[in-house]
């Protein structure tokens, strides 16, 4: 790719084109210069034939402008050598006698040349790569390596409005306004000197797999509300579409960033997956989701499908619930509950109208054992038989109904 001597050498090459362009014009001794517009060479009724082209703009090419992206890696070193990619918009003014319209016939023998050749051909560009500045010991002052550039240098006239060529002469207030037009000059790459990075091992092995997919869906989860019965496993039913491809579930509990797997039963069909649950699932909202991950002899089993997340949750059971010691109740829960999930004793006095919410104890760890102050600074839980639940975040334990329809249990006395 070309150096920052790029556009230099691009200006060169046009004004060695226009140079060869001009024997058309049959005009004696045309100059090409590229100097601004007010130059004082270039004022006066007498300034011999010439066309003048002057770089005005330079903007960034649409079409290559990300084409290097990503250049460095998240600890900044580099990945590829950063590379900018220019448009060059150049405004060619033409002089010479009005009376023998020499300045028309050197637009004309201009159009007609770059219309002819709309391109820098390498060559050109090679040809100003090695001009030397003799007032610097000859040294190669354009050496761009434009000429080796992936894509070439193109010039295309711009449809300039009367408008926009007055707005781009009164930027030059002491130049008197003549024959004028704009071309573009597109695309010129730069790259920055830094050092290439080293290049990387080469593929060792090519390997093409096919694994076939399906996309699964679930509707619904049942239960939606789990009720744990220890030592018993918890297990839930998916039902769906397309689920019949699965070879694993997952699953997220509160206060957990690890998922934790389930397995899937074997009596599991398309449209419904049975599902046993893992240790560890906590009371509250919990999620499950299906995937299915390619099989040999596709390598490393990537996930290939996966479902949409359903949520369900997992009820809070007492197992044992005492007052032994005064003033404070002990309950012991399944499954346990994490260090941030919120614990409360919901009490409605079985006789009575009265209830009371009580806040468990802080627990700083994962526990199954809660306890509950009965006796507060303003008051106190009143004497008597309480139905008890308990509740975790937003999942609240279940009561039980003797044959009448009432509710039984669990109790405790205060």
């Amino acid at each position: 790719m070309s150096n920052a001597l790029a556009i230099a050498t691009v200006t060169q090459t046009l004004v060695n084109v226009v140079t060869a362009s001009l024997d058309g014009a049959r005009v004696n001794g045309p100059q090409v210069s590229t100097l601004r517009p007010d130059d004082s060479s270039l004022q006066g009724s007498e300034t011999p034939p010439r066309v003048n082209i002057f770089l005005y703009q330079v903007t960034p090419n649409t079409a290559w402008r990300n084409a290097d992206l990503p250049t460095r890696r998240d600890d900044g070193s580099l990945v590829r050598r950063p590379q900018v990619a220019l448009d060059l918009h150049y405004l060619f003014s033409f002089y010479g006698k009005d009376s023998t319209l020499e300045h028309q016939r050197l637009l004309g023998a201009v159009a007609r040349g770059l219309h002819a050749e709309p391109v820098l051909q390498r060559s050109d560009i090679q040809i100003v790569e090695q001009m030397t500045d003799a007032s610097n010991n000859n040294v190669l002052y354009l050496d761009s390596n434009l000429s080796e550039q992936i894509d070439l240098v193109r010039i295309t006239p711009l449809n300039f409005s009367l408008d926009d060529m007055n707005k781009l002469w009164v930027a030059f207030p002491k130049a008197n306004f003549v024959l004028s037009t704009a071309y573009m000059a597109t695309v010129v790459l730069i790259e920055t000197d830094e050092p290439p990075p080293a290049p990387a091992l080469p593929v060792l092995k090519w390997n093409v797999e096919v694994s076939p997919f399906s996309l699964m869906l679930i509707d619904f989860v049942e239960p939606q509300s789990v009720v744990p019965s220890p030592p018993a496993p918890l297990s839930i039913a998916l039902r769906g579409k397309g689920l019949g491809t699965a070879n694993s579930v997952v699953l997220m509990t509160p206060g957990k960033s690890d998922p934790l797997p389930g397995t899937i039963e074997p009596s599991s069909t398309s449209d419904s997956i049975q599902v046993t649950l893992p240790a560890g699932l906590r009371p509250g909202v919990n999620t499950v989701q299906l995937v299915q991950t390619a099989t040999p002899p596709v390598p490393s089993s990537p996930i290939i499908s996966q479902s949409n997340i359903m949520v369900f949750v997992i009820l809070p059971a007492i197992l044992n619930l005492t007052s032994a010691t005064p003033g404070r109740l002990t309950c012991a829960i399944w499954p346990p509950a994490g260090p941030k999930q919120q614990v409360s004793l919901v009490l409605n006095q079985q006789d009575g109208p009265q209830a009371f919410t009580l806040s468990a104890d802080p627990h700083p760890g994962e526990t199954d054992t809660f306890t509950f102050a009965t006796v507060f600074p303003n008051g106190s839980v009143p004497s008597g038989t309480y139905l008890a639940r308990v509740q975790v975040d937003s999942a609240v334990s279940r009561l039980t109904v003797d044959a009448s329809g009432k509710f039984d249990g669990p109790t405790v006395d205060v």
